[in-house]
């Protein structure tokens, strides 16, 4: 099987034309016409991984987050890209790269969907849209809870400690409606607000927790892997049942 191969099964998956217009996936290190001589999956490019990869002759990677490249503003005023010192080490490694990104959070049953199944949400609907019906959030209705009882539902639902609120949050008797968006949402705040008891992501700011105490909207961040790790999960055993081959999926169990 070549790159191009298994990207069209990666596609059946996760449709990449469904990802933010933005977005940096595909094949984003290496080429559509090599040969897949070994295969993996990882939520990010790390050192480990590409050590990893050397001594077990894996030459192909499927990647959540894309690898990582740094902005340059060229003298005319456009704008390229420029590969971090990680990710060229993947390049001169003859590692080729398949990223899924945003297309995996708003996919069916991706990572959206998956915390919709988590948290037992009925009624949904979909917000953060990207093309057409995609969407990278979902909002909906859950059984009735208090928000102490909610968030050790949330910690064990994750597998996660790291949990902070805003003050709103704290001053909510009854939880009966919640928004929830994998990796970092609060671009989609506006969204929500007046819709929900409280908005689920990751990477909240200060001026956002303060936005939420302003609007009465309850809101938690977790880690940010810890909203998109169930999702990833889920995608690795289908991908494996898809190619007839047990894959193995690595990302770093500290920051979950």
């Amino acid at each position: 099987m070549n790159v191009s191969k298994l990207l069209e099964t990666v596609n059946s998956l996760a449709p990449l034309d469904c990802a933010f217009e933005d977005d940096f996936v595909g094949i984003t290190v290496g080429s559509e016409d090599s040969k897949v001589n070994g295969l993996a999956v990882a939520h990010e490019l790390e050192n480990n991984i590409l050590k990893y990869s050397i001594d077990n002759n894996i030459n192909t990677l499927i990647t959540y987050h894309p690898p990582s490249m740094k902005k340059k503003l060229e003298e005319d005023g456009t704008e390229s890209f420029e590969e971090e010192t990680l990710t060229s080490k993947f390049r001169e490694a003859g590692i080729n790269i398949i990223s899924i990104h945003t297309a995996q959070d708003v996919c069916k049953g991706g990572n959206a969907d998956l915390l919709v199944d988590l948290f037992e949400m009925t009624n949904t609907e979909i917000f953060a849209h990207t093309t057409g019906e995609f969407g990278a959030g979902r909002i909906g209705l859950i059984q009735k809870t208090s928000s102490l009882e909610f968030v050790k539902s949330l910690e064990a639902k994750l597998n996660t400690k790291i949990v902070r609120t805003n003050k709103y949050f704290k001053s909510i008797k009854e939880i009966k409606s919640i928004a929830v968006l994998p990796g970092s949402g609060t671009q989609f705040l506006d969204e929500v607000i007046t819709k929900v008891d409280v908005f689920i992501t990751g990477d909240i700011s200060h001026r956002y927790l303060l936005k939420g105490d302003e609007t009465n909207l309850g809101l938690i961040q977790v880690n940010h892997l810890s909203t998109e790790i169930p999702g990833m999960k889920r995608f690795v055993s289908n991908l494996s049942i898809e190619l007839g081959t047990e894959l193995e999926y690595f990302y770093n169990k500290y920051y979950e």
